[in-house]
């Protein structure tokens, strides 16, 4: 099972056209990766995400099962993380790579707004209310 770091650098790879560079990269994630095998070294310093990353990704991570019950106003925001990471989802296989959006009026790269929409579920599930 990926943590979210993890999960984060394999999308970000696996949404590249080509090899990425690792030094700008965590070490410790891209190490935990290598040893599972998600990632390899294709040149000395440059990394690509492999068919058992990609498998990796698609498949559904195991929610842990807590033993209390959840708070009525956690769980709402619960609920708001879970749509929007569903909705993630579905734009990171509906855009292309290295596309372009328009948020408002200017324009962003679809990685870096999804990004942002990952951060915003992420905070949702941490605030406590």
């Amino acid at each position: 099972m990926l943590n979210e770091k993890q999960a984060d650098l394999l999308r970000f790879l696996n949404r590249q056209t080509g090899p990425v560079s690792s030094a700008d990269l965590d070490g410790r994630v891209v190490r935990a990766l290598k040893s599972r095998a998600c990632i390899k070294e294709v040149r000395s310093g440059w990394i690509e995400v492999t068919e058992e990353g990609r498998a990796a990704l698609e498949s559904k991570p195991q929610r842990r099962r807590r033993g209390r019950r959840p708070n009525v106003e956690k769980s709402q925001g619960h609920a708001r993380a879970q749509a929007i990471r569903r909705a993630i989802e579905a734009l990171e296989r509906a855009l292309p790579k290295e596309a372009e959006v328009a948020v408002g009026n200017i324009f962003a790269y679809a990685d870096d707004v999804v990004d942002g929409f990952r951060k915003y579920a992420r905070n949702l599930e941490r605030r406590k209310d």
